[in-house]
């Protein structure tokens, strides 16, 4: 493929990008309340081990306490187990509260004799029996959550701050993303010359809610080939599909694009675009394919480009 009509191709098509045509977060009036619908609920990390194996089968229970405490802040008990454990291997209390600058702050606490108050997200009014003042603050390990959109926070733990010597670590860091569709939780512990002693290296856990309602586990890749005639026109298509957010409404993004780093085999046509995009299952594409608005969307790329589209399985990756 030719560098120059390939760039050219791919300068149109990955105006279609979700992300590129972004919307404004919301005020911070609600975005406390907002949080807490996202980040409260049980959710499995059950899918993400399935196709990777990287990863263990995960879930945490997050249950709100103490609703009438506390005006300015709100709290949250959290429970986390390795999938058929025999109890759970994190118990912690956290206290969240919105900043000046728009921010929410979540303080982390520990809990004395944690085994008494297993299975407490079930019946959270078993907490009030919980004596505050013997919770015990991990300072350093605060969380600074920022809205980045009408649904969607995300943020972590600053620097080195928190201390952790589990494993042999000096510190941990900790990342988080909160969306409708995914809670994404990235914990990791250093040492001190900055060696990974725990927690995954090629990215976060990815939880879903167990009462998510109809299930969209079986993710699937959308291959899109596209050789375009008149990429002057084809601009349109192109804006229209990444302003309209039919990707991100129906959990897709993309994976890879052209031009490529190296072709090894054949003469790929001059012109020829490629795109690989993620869907969390087969429905999700159909979707997104058969909606009313993609349908008059496609309308703008008539005559003006050839595609073929396929859908591929997902198979699993091994461990390293």
């Amino acid at each position: 493929m030719r560098a120059g009509k390939s760039s050219a191709l791919m300068t149109s098509l990955l105006l279609a990008l979700p992300g590129l045509v972004a919307a404004a977060p919301a005020g911070a009036d609600d975005s406390l309340a907002r949080l807490m619908a996202l980040q409260t609920g049980s959710f499995s990390s059950a899918l993400q081990s399935r196709y990777d194996a990287r990863y263990d089968e995960v879930i945490w229970h997050i249950a709100e306490i103490w609703p009438d405490s506390d005006d300015r802040a709100r709290w949250t008990y959290t429970e986390a187990w390795l999938a058929e454990a025999e109890s759970p291997y994190m118990q912690r209390i956290a206290r969240y509260a919105l900043d000046a600058d728009g921010s929410i702050v979540s303080a982390r606490y520990t809990i004395p004799d944690a085994a008494r108050w297993v299975g407490a997200w079930q019946q959270p009014g078993r907490l009030q029996a919980l004596d505050r003042s013997q919770l015990s603050a991990l300072p350093g390990c605060e969380t600074v959550m920022t809205r980045t959109g009408e649904q969607r926070f995300e943020g972590g733990t600053t620097g080195r701050r928190c201390a952790n010597a589990h494993r042999g670590a000096a510190y941990a860091v900790s990342r988080t993303v909160l969306t409708p569709e995914l809670m994404s939780n990235w914990d990791r512990g250093f040492a001190a010359d900055g060696t990974l002693r725990w927690g995954p290296s090629a990215g976060g856990y990815e939880f879903r809610r167990l009462d998510g309602g109809q299930r969209c586990d079986e993710p699937v890749r959308l291959l899109v080939y596209g050789n375009v005639t008149d990429r002057g026109r084809f601009v349109a298509y192109a804006r229209a599909l990444a302003a309209s957010g039919l990707y991100q409404q129906h959990g897709g993004y993309y994976e890879a694009t052209t031009p490529p780093l190296e072709v090894l085999e054949g003469s790929p046509p001059p012109g020829r675009g490629v795109i690989i995009a993620r869907f969390p299952c087969r429905e999700a594409v159909q979707r997104f394919w058969q909606s009313p608005e993609y349908t008059e969307i496609r309308k703008l790329r008539e005559g003006v480009a050839e595609f073929e589209v396929l859908i591929l399985p997902t198979a699993r990756r091994p461990a390293d």
